[in-house]
């Protein structure tokens, strides 16, 4: 802009070749007077740059287009320089034709007479720099944003040295401003930063970003929680070997562990106070359940005794029997006195892989005293090659147990030929489910908005804690419970619960 103010000073207005570059330029050229700064020539660009045919600005003040804010500090400072110093260049807001005002660039030179050094005039050169300054503003306000913000932000070049690390990042790993570039392996596990190395490469290829949920690994903290959310990529023409290439855009996630955590806690206290009521509610059939195996052990026992006492024993296959019905009998005891004790065991919150089939065939298995005391039994339609899903074994043979003992209770005080529950699985490509299906006296609409509320039971000795419960196994679980009846004859519980991804 210098040069062109020289170019400028040293033409002769005459010469049409000079008119011509003058005419032609996309930059505001004008002239000024002295005093008043005074508009004493323009050319046509004004009309580009701010709005109005040179006619329109001819002899009017430069200070009139001046943004308040800009007019008071050129008018003392920047112009009494000009005059001192003979040139000089900045930035201003000048108001539009439209009434806005855009951010421009002058460089001003003042023109003396050689003799007398009297100031004749002044050129100036002005350019829009609106969309150059907005730019700029809108980085210093990401900048600002970046610095705030409570994800851990990364920068990296391409060999993965850390270039930048914004407040959250450089508090979380404890890592002072460094002078010289640390590198990935300084903040995490080898096999973390291979997992992100390798992410890193395969994005650089699509030239595109990526976003998700990556577990990633501390090698300072190992009780801390971190997935990288967000992976960008600037693109390799823009930047250089040392300059920022890769942004990892990462998330402290540990408070969220934590809470559910917490959460699973709480979920295994109330699952484990619906068993101990469970087993409150099933005291007497499971003493009978025991005592029964029990008793015929002892029979075997004291016929035994009773044939060496008399000398009979003296068949060796007569005793294997006797022993093996023994055996029998004692093992049959033991499994219901197992089967309880893990039922009311105060377990912690924990998922591995599950069978619906199985659970379904432990929990009739389990019932079986109270299914043959109401006389109902139980036709299992269980789907072959079933997938295994992730769930806590013991909160979900809960559920189970609390749909088929409701549906037992269907059928109280009702005369109905066959008592059956219908227990199926079924599955698809995202789910797997479990219906559980009486004919017993229905639920009313009324009951079926609220049923899975706590303290809402249709039944009169009910506490109404078991669907509720239920729910919220099942909800942890990323599943659903729903329940669909025709009031009178029919009741279908259905539990679907997410297969694991592959």
């Amino acid at each position: 802009m210098t040069k062109k103010i020289r170019e400028i000073n040293t033409l002769d207005l005459s010469d049409e070749r000079y008119r011509f570059l003058v005419e032609q330029s996309g930059d505001l050229i004008s002239t000024h007077r002295p005093g008043d700064w005074a508009y004493t020539a323009v050319n046509p660009a004004v009309k580009v740059v701010c709005g109005y045919q040179p006619e329109e600005i001819m002899g009017k003040p430069a200070y009139d287009y001046f943004h308040p804010d800009d007019a008071e500090a050129m008018k003392n400072k920047l112009i009494p320089a000009i005059y001192r110093h003979g040139i000089r260049t900045f930035r201003y807001r000048h108001r539009h034709k439209n009434g806005k005002y855009y951010w421009v660039e002058s460089t001003h030179r003042s023109i003396r007479d050689d003799n007398s050094g009297e100031l004749q005039e002044i050129i100036a050169v002005t350019r829009d720099i609106n969309a150059q300054v907005e730019a700029q503003e809108m980085s210093q306000r990401l900048a600002k944003v970046v610095e705030a913000s409570s994800d851990l932000l990364v920068f990296c070049n391409q060999s993965y040295q850390i270039t930048y690390m914004n407040p959250s990042a450089l508090r979380f790993f404890d890592v002072a401003k460094q002078s010289t570039p640390i590198d990935l392996s300084h903040l995490f596990s080898a096999q973390s930063v291979q997992k992100l190395t390798a992410l890193a490469a395969d994005i650089a290829q699509s030239s595109d970003n990526w976003r998700g949920n990556l577990p990633i690994k501390s090698s300072q903290f190992s009780e801390r929680f971190i997935v990288l959310q967000e992976l960008l990529i600037h693109s390799q023409q823009s930047t250089n070997e040392t300059g920022d290439h890769y942004v990892f855009i990462f998330k402290d996630i540990s408070a969220q562990k934590r809470a559910e955590q917490e959460k699973h806690q709480h979920q295994a206290e109330i699952a484990h106070a619906s068993r101990l009521m469970t087993m409150g509610e099933m005291a007497s059939g499971l003493a009978h359940e025991i005592n029964q195996p029990l008793a015929t052990t002892l029979n075997y026992a004291r016929g035994a005794l009773r044939h060496l006492e008399h000398g009979t024993l003296d068949d060796i296959e007569k005793v294997r029997s006797v022993f093996d019905n023994i055996v029998r009998q004692t093992q049959r005891a033991a499994d219901i006195v197992k089967r309880l004790r893990t039922l009311v065991k105060k377990t912690p919150y924990q998922r591995s892989k599950v069978s619906l089939n199985v659970l379904c065939r432990d929990v009739v298995f389990f019932l079986q005293h109270e299914l043959q005391d109401s006389q109902t039994t139980v036709q299992l339609d269980l789907a072959s090659d079933i997938p295994e899903i992730d769930a806590d074994n013991v909160q979900i043979e809960q559920v189970l147990i609390n749909l088929l003992r409701n549906a037992i209770d269907a059928y109280s005080n009702i005369s109905a030929e066959e008592k059956c529950v219908h227990i199926q699985t079924r599955y698809d490509a995202q789910t797997v489910s479990l219906l559980v299906t009486d004919h017993g006296r229905g639920i009313a609409d009324s009951l079926i908005q609220c049923l899975f509320d706590p303290y809402v039971s249709d039944k009169p000795t009910g506490l109404g804690m078991g669907l509720s419960i239920s729910r919220t196994i099942i909800e942890a679980h990323g599943g659903e419970i729903s329940v669909k009846s025709d009031k009178s004859t029919f009741t279908t519980f259905q539990v679907i619960l997410p297969r694991p991804i592959s």
